[in-house]
């Protein structure tokens, strides 16, 4: 994956560097360009622009930004949502089709001797909801972590999986990790083939297996 900014002199990812911290000690410019990236994550328009293999693609799809670590849920709504409709294709396909053919027939066999057992006359759809399914059956990822590092490393394997995200950006987390907990932030992102660009307001200590992408004070370039 690349990120370019049509304002900065060098890219902040490339192929050869799929990790970047990128510390703006500028807070004009910090503010600037994480609302732009921002904005462009939830679909607006921006100077931003991510690609693979040269072709451009969508950040508001294959793009997570966490701006508080503590908020990360493996079971938040659009995690869940693509996982039911994962779910749905297996339910569908050659190895589980003889299978949910048999589950819907029976549920509509049942559903059908409740009817005969009042005195109501009922329109019952014969195709089972299959996403509803999931939903009544309380379907979700099972939360085991207790150490918010692990909780972090899940997450990102999880949005990797099932929402085939590319690129993760964290603002500011070395706030709340230390050295090492970042790199091994890192190291789940690569064995997971995804992209992470660690946003900073200022400098700290350097980072294994991360490109340093320096704007400071007076908006001077450094990498």
């Amino acid at each position: 994956m690349k990120l370019v900014h049509y304002e900065l002199q060098s890219s902040l990812l490339s192929e050869n560097m799929p990790v970047c911290e990128w510390i703006i000690e500028s807070s004009q410019l910090f503010s600037k360009y994480v609302q732009e990236l921002f904005a462009q994550y939830t679909g607006r328009e921006g100077s931003f622009v991510l690609s693979s293999k040269e072709n451009e693609v969508n950040i508001a799809k294959y793009t997570e930004i966490i701006f508080n670590p503590f908020s990360v849920d493996i079971n938040d709504k659009k995690i869940l949502n693509k996982l039911y409709a994962d779910l749905s294709r297996r339910a569908v396909a050659e190895e589980f089709f003889a299978k949910t053919r048999s589950l819907m027939q029976g549920v509509n066999e049942y559903l059908l001797d409740l009817e005969q057992s009042t005195e109501y006359i009922l329109d019952i759809d014969s195709e089972l909801d299959l996403t509803g399914l999931f939903k009544i059956s309380g379907i979700k990822f099972e939360g085991f972590e207790e150490d918010f590092l692990e909780r972090l490393v899940r997450y990102i394997k999880v949005i990797a999986c099932v929402l085939e995200i590319k690129l993760i950006v964290f603002v500011n987390v070395r706030s709340y990790l230390d050295k090492n907990q970042v790199e091994s932030l890192i190291k789940e992102s690569l064995r997971q083939e995804v992209n992470m660009l660690l946003i900073e307001n200022q400098e700290k200590d350097c980072l294994e297996g991360c490109f340093r992408y320096i704007i400071d004070s007076d908006g001077c370039e450094i990498f």
